[in-house]
C-alpha cells in the first residue's frame, strides 16, 4: 500500500506539475500568482491524505467536502492530461502545413479546449455514476437446479462504501437490487473504502436486502486496507456470509469464495491447499467461484466465476490501461463448455464518485438448468 501510494503521487504530482507549466507558458503568471497556484495544487494533490485524516477523527463534514473537492479535481486533471497531451500532439503535427500552430493562439485554443472538455466530462460523470444499471443475463447450464431449475444471482461489487458511498446513494443500489428480487446475493469484493467508525450504519441497510438462499461475499484489495479484522466485521453484520478460501452449499449449487490475492502477497493469509484440491476436484451439481480481481487459474473446475476490481476503467481512457493488466476486464467470457467468468464495472466508485464510459452496474444472471427429478 505504500508503495502504491508512493508511486500514485509521483505520477499525481507529475501531472500537476504538467498542468501547472503548460498554463504558466501561456498566461506567463507573476511570482505571487505561482506561489498562489503552486499551493492551491499542492492542497488538490494531497487532499486524499487530509480526507483520511479527517476521517479518522471523525471530522465527518470535513472530510467529505475534502474529499468532494480533492476527487472531483482528480478526475478533471486526468481528463485535462490525457486530452492536453493529445490536442498538443495534433498541433505539433499541424505545424508541419502552417507554422502558425506554433503561436501563443493555438496553444491558448488546445488549453481551453483540454479545459472546457474535461469540465464537461466531470460534470457528466459524476451524474452517470449515481445512474446504478442493471445488466441481465441469462446463463444455460446442464446442471439441475432448485424449483423450476433456475436461480437467480445478483451481483454487486467494488460498492467502495465509504465517505462518499453511503446514505442515500447507498440506499439508491439497495433498492435496485431489492428490486431484483435475489435467491443469491453475492458480493464480490471491495464493499469498503474507508474508515469503519465512521460507515457502520451502512451495515444495517444491507442487512435489509433479503435473498431466499442467502448472501455472499469475499474480500477485496480494500478491504485490507480499510482494516482486515473490522472489514470482516462490517461484511458479517451487513448480513453477508463471508467466504474465506471456503466452499459452501447453498440453493443446490456449490459455492466457492476465494481469498484476495493482496492477503497472500502482504504474508497475512496462506496458501489454502484444501480449498484449491476440493476446486480442482469434482463437485457434485454447479459450481459458482466468487473472485475479487478476474484472474483465472488452470485446473480451476467451476462453471461461473464472478469478479470485479476494474471498474471497466471507471475513467475513460483507464479503461484502455487497465486491459493491460487483466484481459478480461469486463463482460462475459465463455471460457469453455458450460464454463463462463463475468467480470463487473463495479457498483460504486473509488476516488473521484465520477463514471465517463464505464456506468455503474448490478448484474442480475438467471441461471437455467435442469429440474430437480
Amino acid at each position: 500500500m505504500v508503495l502504491f501510494l508512493l508511486t500514485f503521487l509521483l505520477l499525481y504530482g507529475g501531472i500537476h506539475a504538467y498542468a501547472f507549466f503548460k498554463a504558466d507558458g501561456i498566461f506567463h503568471f507573476s511570482a505571487g500568482m505561482k506561489v498562489f497556484l503552486i499551493i492551491l495544487l499542492a492542497l488538490l494533490l494531497l487532499a486524499p491524505i487530509f480526507t483520511r485524516i479527517a476521517e479518522s477523527r471523525h471530522l465527518e463534514a470535513l472530510a467529505r467536502a475534502i474529499a468532494y473537492c480533492g476527487y472531483l479535481w482528480m478526475a478533471f486533471i486526468f481528463f485535462f492530461f490525457f486530452l492536453n497531451v493529445s490536442l498538443e500532439l495534433l498541433r505539433y503535427l499541424f505545424k508541419f502545413w502552417n507554422s502558425s500552430a506554433d503561436g501563443i493562439s493555438f496553444r491558448l485554443l488546445t488549453f481551453g479546449m483540454a479545459a472546457f472538455i474535461s469540465a464537461a466530462l466531470v460534470v457528466y460523470g459524476y451524474i452517470d455514476a449515481q445512474r446504478v444499471r442493471v445488466k441481465n443475463l441469462q446463463i444455460t447450464t446442464k446442471h439441475a437446479l432448485p424449483g423450476e431449475g433456475r436461480i437467480r444471482i445478483v451481483q454487486i461489487s467494488d460498492v467502495h462504501v465509504g465517505i462518499i458511498i453511503r446514505e442515500k446513494r447507498l440506499q439508491a443500489v439497495i433498492e435496485r437490487v431489492k428490486e431484483a428480487r435475489p435467491d443469491l446475493l453475492v458480493s464480490t469484493g471491495d464493499l469498503l473504502d474507508g474508515e469503519l467508525d465512521n460507515v457502520m450504519q451502512a451495515a444495517v441497510q444491507f442487512k435489509a436486502i433479503e435473498a431466499k438462499y442467502g448472501k455472499f461475499a469475499v474480500l477485496g484489495n480494500h478491504e485490507y486496507y480499510a482494516g482486515l479484522q473490522r472489514s470482516v466485521e462490517f461484511t458479517e453484520a451487513a448480513g453477508f456470509k463471508l467466504l474465506r478460501d471456503e466452499r459452501v452449499e447453498a440453493g443446490g449449487i456449490t459455492i466457492f469464495g476465494a481469498d484476495d490475492i493482496t492477503g497472500r502477497r502482504a504474508g497475512l493469509i496462506k496458501k489454502n491447499e484444501t480449498m484449491e484440491n476440493a476446486l480442482a476436484g469434482k463437485n457434485k451439481g454447479f459450481v459458482l467461484l466468487l473472485k475479487h480481481q478476474p484472474y483465472l487459474n488452470d485446473g480451476e473446475n467451476f462453471n461461473l466465476q464472478l469478479s470485479g476490481h476494474t471498474h471497466g476503467g471507471q475513467l475513460y481512457p483507464f479503461g484502455f490501461i487497465v486491459r493491460l493488466f487483466f484481459e478480461k476486464n469486463y463482460g462475459l467470457y465463455e471460457l469453455a463448455a458450460d464454463k463462463f467468468l463475468y467480470v463487473s464495472r463495479g457498483t460504486g466508485t473509488w476516488g473521484p464518485p465520477v463514471r465517463v464510459f464505464a456506468p455503474p452496474e448490478i448484474t442480475v444472471i438467471d441461471l437455467i438448468g435442469k429440474k430437480y427429478n
